[in-house]
């Protein structure tokens, strides 16, 4: 009696299965609408504002995976002081797919396809802050693990925050430590020109996963190159495809600004370029950053002289330290030509 009873109820369970599935499928759709109201208009932990958020399908494609197609969202970056911020972004994606690999685990995996990333242009005002930013990406494919405690509601709260964080990392300095596997061809502007790159991801072995920039690309834009970049700078370059653009720009921009006074008598233009270039990327990322881009280009280039070196090491230093002095870009000028620290000419 036990087994026919027991029989009974596989079959009854076994029978269930399909409603209950088809039952979750439809509510898969409502509440994933819920949530993407819910998130509408509210500001987060990066000072990221979804503005607009819908997709025009989601359902329950299998018992532990969930799928989204046609998502379109436009957000915000309103932090501070980051290449990215200030600017407003249109977002979309073919399909969007959560899977949970292991529910005792709490491991899950987010895959997705087809994503599209354009900065969106509403007036000139808008144009001027995206005037150095990758134009789009396009062709996105994303694959991201990540651990959720589903059993302890607090503990998961505080894992979904740290994951939105990286997330949002990535936008801003173009690595984090969540695994993640990438691949998209980006367009950016430079020296008013548009060209393409190949972007995709690796792990460094230091618990960080970059986005990168294939090398070969530099190759392709060396005829907009103000100078010629060394292996060094492109290998640094590669891994800092967030900051490409504008690096590229302050470059050429130095270049410009010192080549005003070739003729100038008792004005060094070798010196001021240096000078000027390390200056602004210092004010524009910091002293260690703008470090490693000079001296990648001193290590790289074998066309100088060791006195050369020796001067373009010496003013690039100059350089850190007027911005550190917090010095208006049109004061170093003046500054340099005071300055008997400025080496003017290699001896």
């Amino acid at each position: 009696m036990k087994k026919i009873i027991f029989f009974l109820l596989v079959v009854l369970f076994a029978l269930s299965i399909p409603a209950l599935f088809k039952f979750s499928k439809n509510k898969v759709s409502d509440y994933s609408h819920l949530a993407a109201r819910n998130l509408e208009g509210k500001e987060y932990l990066s000072k990221i504002k979804i503005h607009t958020l819908d997709f025009k399908k989601a359902e329950l494609s299998s018992l532990n995976t969930i799928s989204w197609q046609g998502i379109f969202s436009q957000i915000g970056l309103k932090r501070k002081n980051d290449f990215l911020s200030g600017q407003n972004f249109t977002i979309s994606l073919k399909n969007l797919e959560l899977k949970i690999i292991s529910l005792l685990k709490g491991k899950c995996m987010l895959n997705a396809d087809g994503l599209t990333i354009a900065p969106s242009i509403k007036s000139e005002s808008d144009r001027v802050i995206n005037a150095n930013a990758p134009q789009t990406l396009e062709n996105g494919k994303l694959n991201i693990t990540f651990e959720f405690n589903f059993f302890q509601p607090q503990t998961t709260r505080t894992q979904i925050k740290n994951l939105y964080e990286e997330i949002a990392e990535i936008l801003r300095t173009g690595k984090t430590v969540i695994p993640i596997n990438f691949s998209g061809i980006s367009y950016f502007s430079i020296s008013k020109k548009t060209v393409k790159a190949m972007i995709t991801t690796f792990h460094d072995g230091e618990g960080y996963y970059h986005l990168v920039v294939n090398k070969e690309f530099f190759k392709s834009i060396a005829w907009l190159m103000a100078d010629n970049l060394t292996d060094a700078e492109a290998t640094l370059l590669s891994v800092n495809p967030i900051r490409l653009p504008k690096l590229l720009n302050i470059m050429n921009d130095a270049k410009r600004e010192s080549e005003r006074y070739r003729d100038v008598k008792g004005i060094p233009e070798d010196a001021y370029r240096h000078v000027l270039w390390s200056y602004l990327l210092t004010m524009e990322y910091g002293p260690e950053f703008a470090e490693a881009i000079t001296d990648a280009h001193e290590e790289g280039d074998n066309t100088n002289t060791e006195a050369e070196h020796r001067m373009d090491y010496n003013n690039n230093t100059i350089g850190r330290e007027y911005a550190d002095r917090q010095y208006k870009r049109n004061e170093i000028l003046g500054h340099l030509l005071r300055d008997n620290r400025v080496i003017r000419e290699a001896k």
